[in-house]
Formats: structure tokens, C-alpha cells, sequence
């Protein structure tokens, strides 16, 4: 690493220049509570940087703020906006949904007085009430500004890159004629024509991902996929999610019977190829979460818990055999699958999607062909091996401690990228 340098994710930027210790974050996010996967990493990442004695102050549109942020002692600005998911009763919702002008206002507010060489903004969830109006203020107030991919909505007008009605990828050039008239969305054609016109707003009058140099990819399949539709100059920090889990000794995955499967019941998510090939095998499966193929799951004979807490879903992952992670689509991380090595338990991921990066084939976990139920079907008959569950379990307990993403790690990280964007400054 060259003198003046510091590591960031793995990768070596210049060191901040003097003067630029951070004072105050300004995380942005559509929910106050956990709704989903970015709702959560931007609670957990408020409350930890608050615990480090930063200044911290959340703005969101939906909701109370949570007990976390309460107890963290984070200093919370609720909009008390309905989602855009609410838009049959609050029919505003719609247009408010394309350009938040009271979430503009409210973080220039926020902002106004603050020392813009030592505060960042923090972009995670913007596309179901708070849009991507906030970060245009910020750029505008030249303020330096971070976004979390955590999803494909910086781009994709369905925020997958996924054809829903194919049940596959989708290789169109997003917001192209192609991708416009494509019925991709999960929903009914009105649905997508709003996501079109939400896109095309967010590009041309949002100016966004255009206003936002600076951003943190959660895997590397999901920066190749958005890289060509960020600024020219945009650099990414690679930077995984935090794992809420405590170091243990790990669990004798062998001395478990049941394979588990976490995640919305839907056929984007493989669940119905774990189901079949769990059925065909003749092994015990447990589905943890809620959805509309929840009846034919439970058809094959699969055990549906429902969602869980997240102590029940740790302690299933403690009970289980190993891990299927079967998507059909890329997904930006797949959160389960390092929260399952955290304790010592293999998985299974289909090659697809971004958890295969931190798969081993063979070694820490198996890897098969999305969509292929036979391929699945293959991998999952070797788990019937004690030896080989055992090995690959401690193969994987290893690998994750090595380099835990626990909330210390992922919190020194953060902080590094936050100097390295204030060391680069704000263009006019």
C-alpha cells in the first residue's frame, strides 16, 4: 500500500487530508423502524456510530422512530408520511413519491449551520416515500454524500434487474425503449408505467445517481450490474452489511437434521426449487418467512414458520443441517448466508446470486446453477454426509471470523469510507 494510504474495504485510497475528522452523520432513509433489509443496516449502522460519539440525526418518512434509535440516543426526524405502498388511501402518496419536497426541506433544516467539511450524508432507502429529492438538496448545499446500493433502483425501474413475468434476469438496458415497454414488474402494467415515470423523474430532475459521487457496494456482482449508470468519476466502497451476530463456539451442523431456507416465499427467492428438491430427497426443510407460494411449500410436505425474530431465526440457524440460499435473481448481498457461517453452518447458494462471492465451492459451502432443481438436487445430497457437513461448517466458521462484519469491524470501515468521501470534497 503506497505511504498515505489507508485500507477501505479492502481497497487502498488516499488518506484524508488534515481537518476532516467527522462531527455528524445525517442518515436518510424511507422507514424510522426495520422494514426490510436497508431499513435495518441504516438503524444499526445510526445507533453504532452514535456509540462511537458521533452526532447522529436520522430523517425518515414513515413511521415512529424505533426503541434502537430511541435507546441509541439518536436524534431522529419523522415526516410522518405514508409509504407509497399505502397509496389507495393516501392517494398523494403517488405524486409525493416522485419528488418528496417536504424531505428536501426538512434535511436543508437539518443541515443548516453544520461545518460541511467534517458531516456526511447517508442515502440507504429512498424509494418508498423519501425519493431521491434529499440527495440532490444535500449536493446542492455541497455537502458530501454516501449511498448505500441495496438495492438496483439507482438504475432499474423495478429495482431487481428481473423480468417477474419470465422468472428470470433481465439483460435489457434499464429505462431504454426496451426495458419501458417490457411488463417485467411484479404487479400489473400501471404498476410498472409508474415506476417508469418515477425513474425517468429521479434521472432528469433528481439528477440522481448523477448527484451522488460516492458509493458502497455491497458485493461485487451488484457494482458491475449498477457501474455503468453511476456519474464517470463515482467511486465504490466495497463494505458488507453488519452481522448482528455474537461470537460463539460454533454449532455440529452434523448433529442437525433440518435444512433451512429464509426469505420471502416468492419464485423469485428459488423457494419452490428448494421445496421440490428437499421433496424429491426425502429431507426434512423448514421455510422461515411469508408469501404467496406459502400453500404449495407447504405442500411438498415443507415445515412454514412464518417470519421470525431475529433470537428465532438465529436459533434455527443454530438447529440447522445447512443453509439453501436458491434465488433466481441477483440479490446485493443475501445477509443469512453469513449469519449462517457466523455459527458454523454450510450453505447452499445458487451461483446467481451475490452470496456466492462469499461461498467456497466445496470447501465452506456448495454452489449450484440457478434455476436447475437437479442441480440443487445434487448438491443437496451431499449435506446427507455427516463428515462433509461437519467439515464445510467449520470450513465456514473460519473464513467468517477471519474477517467478521460484526458491528466494531463494520463501524472502523464506515468510518473510513466517510473520511476518504470528505478528503475528495464536493464538486460545484
Amino acid at each position: 500500500m503506497p505511504d498515505g494510504a489507508l485500507a477501505v474495504g479492502g481497497r487502498s485510497v488516499a488518506r484524508p487530508r488534515a481537518g476532516t475528522d467527522i462531527e455528524t452523520v445525517f442518515v436518510l432513509n424511507d422507514f424510522c423502524y426495520v422494514q426490510g433489509g436497508a431499513s435495518k443496516v441504516a438503524i444499526d449502522e445510526a445507533v453504532a456510530l452514535r456509540a462511537q460519539g458521533l452526532e447522529v440525526a436520522f430523517l425518515g418518512a414513515v413511521g415512529a422512530p424505533c426503541e434502537a434509535l430511541r435507546a441509541g440516543g439518536v436524534h431522529v426526524v419523522s415526516l410522518g408520511q405514508p409509504e407509497l405502498a399505502d397509496v389507495v388511501r393516501h392517494p398523494a402518496a403517488a405524486l409525493r413519491g416522485l419528488w418528496n419536497r417536504q424531505a428536501a426541506t426538512a434535511l436543508r433544516a437539518l443541515l443548516d449551520g453544520h461545518d460541511k467539511r467534517r458531516c456526511i450524508v447517508h442515502l440507504h432507502g429512498y424509494t418508498k416515500a423519501l425519493t431521491a429529492v434529499p440527495a440532490l438538496a444535500a449536493r446542492r448545499a455541497g455537502f458530501a454524500t454516501v449511498c448505500t446500493l441495496h438495492d438496483f433502483f439507482a438504475a432499474c425501474p423495478n429495482g431487481a434487474f428481473y423480468h417477474y413475468g419470465e422468472q428470470k434476469p433481465c439483460g435489457r438496458t434499464a429505462l431504454s425503449l426496451a426495458c419501458m415497454a417490457a411488463q417485467c414488474d411484479k404487479r400489473w402494467a400501471a404498476h410498472k408505467a409508474y415506476r417508469v415515470v418515477r425513474g425517468q423523474v429521479q434521472r432528469h430532475l433528481a439528477h440522481f445517481p448523477a448527484s451522488v459521487r460516492d458509493y458502497i457496494s455491497l458485493s461485487r456482482r451488484s457494482a458491475a450490474l449498477l457501474r455503468p449508470y453511476l456519474p464517470e468519476d463515482a467511486r465504490l466502497y466495497p463494505l458488507s452489511n453488519i452481522i448482528d451476530v455474537g461470537e460463539a463456539p460454533p454449532v455440529d451442523p452434523a448433529a442437525n437434521r433440518t435444512v433451512v431456507v429464509l426469505g420471502r416465499l416468492d419464485a423469485e427467492k428459488g423457494v419452490d426449487l428448494a421445496a421440490e428438491a428437499a421433496r424429491r430427497l426425502d429431507l426434512p426443510i423448514v421455510f422461515i418467512g411469508e408469501g404467496p407460494l406459502r400453500s404449495a411449500v407447504e405442500a411438498t410436505g415443507a415445515t412454514v414458520t412464518g417470519w421470525l425474530p431475529s433470537e428465532g431465526v438465529l436459533r434455527a440457524l443454530e438447529q440447522a443441517r445447512c443453509l439453501v440460499f436458491p434465488s433466481r435473481w441477483y440479490e446485493a448481498f443475501g445477509l443469512v448466508v453469513d449469519e449462517a457461517a457466523a455459527r458454523g453452518v454450510p450453505a447452499i447458494v445458487s451461483d446467481i446470486s451475490a452470496a456466492a462471492e462469499r461461498v467456497t465451492d466445496g470447501v465452506t459451502g456448495w454452489i449450484f446453477q440457478s434455476g436447475n432443481v437437479d442441480d440443487l438436487i445434487r448438491r443437496l445430497a451431499v449435506v446427507r454426509d455427516d463428515a462433509v457437513v461437519r467439515c464445510a461448517g467449520a470450513a465456514a466458521y473460519r473464513q467468517y471470523w477471519q474477517a467478521p462484519h460484526d458491528r466494531r469491524h463494520h463501524t472502523e470501515q464506515l468510518a473510513a469510507i466517510y473520511e476518504a468521501v470528505l478528503a475528495r470534497g464536493v464538486p460545484a
